[in-house]
């Protein structure tokens, strides 16, 4: 994405202004902000589904796999570039808006299907996407008969099933209790450490989101307010506040006690508890 602009018909205010932002396979990237910041509209811009689905008004430059996504048509744009692996792939926070199977195998199966991957192939596929998210034995399942983390694994794993460039996991925690997200967190820890995808998760909170990915990205009107290291993005916890995002409480209270002359200053981010005991134990 290149100085891209876009506003939604029949409004004033850009979505979206002057976002720049390269992604490059193996790649795991953070994406935060408050509510109305721009999140969605991002993510729907590297599908090509803003604008050719939702219609208005898109300036700058946005290219998958270097389709310029303004001037290729959506089937065209999301169509693979390899013979038999996606482009692009989402999967979204509520996980039973994507069921489209009776059973576990028949929802892995469909777009690996749409994608012309050969039978054998796709059966080999789901049992590894199967087994990497460790549903083994779960292919005959009901899908709505499984708790809120599994559904979310198995719409991880038809993701996974398609290969796609470029994994999109748009609040994927928001609805689960904390053994959910616990673990949709060490799946995407286990995604990064595969370096086959590029992944953008998007999340509300950086308690867990900090500690998965290489980068923060984090967006304010439209606007992207920070694009670096965690390290660096959570020492500012006075801006990270003032956007409306909700530092780590090891960040707030690690800040807190350098400046109040308690730990010395240093260029380590208190990323979770462990890192402001092992500081404080210095």
């Amino acid at each position: 994405m290149r100085d891209v602009e876009f506003r939604y018909p029949g409004t004033s205010a850009p979505a979206l202004d002057g976002v720049s932002l390269t992604i490059s396979d193996g790649e795991v990237v953070g994406l935060a902000g408050p509510t109305g910041a721009g999140k969605t509209t991002l993510c729907m811009a590297l599908t090509g589904l803003v604008p050719h689905s939702t219609g208005g008004t898109l300036s700058g430059s946005v290219k998958l796999g270097g389709r310029e996504s303004r001037d290729t048509p959506l089937g065209e744009l999301l169509s693979p570039l390899d013979a038999d692996r996606a482009l692009v792939a989402v999967t979204f926070q509520d996980p039973e808006s994507q069921i489209v199977g009776m059973t576990v195998e028949e929802d892995l199966a469909f777009g690996a299907e749409n994608l012309g991957v050969p039978r054998e192939e796709i059966n080999r596929r789901i049992d590894e996407a199967l087994a990497f998210v460790r549903l083994d034995g779960f292919r005959e399942s009901f899908p709505y008969s499984l708790s809120g983390g599994q559904k979310q694994r198995v719409a991880i794993a038809a993701a996974i099933v398609m290969r796609p460039r470029l994994l999109i996991l748009d609040e994927p925690t928001s609805e689960l209790d904390p053994q959910g997200r616990a673990e949709i967190f060490e799946l995407i820890g286990r995604l990064a450490a595969s370096g086959e995808y590029a992944v953008l998760v998007v999340e509300h909170a950086l308690d867990d989101l900090a500690a998965a990915v290489d980068r923060l990205v984090i967006l304010e009107s439209g606007k992207v307010r920070f694009d670096a290291p965690p390290a660096e993005v959570l020492r500012d916890v006075d801006r990270l506040v003032e956007i409306g995002v909700r530092p780590p409480d090891a960040s707030v209270i690690g800040i807190a006690a350098e400046r109040a002359g308690l730990l010395p200053p240093s260029p380590i981010a208190f990323l979770d508890d462990a890192a402001l005991l092992a500081a404080l134990a210095r």
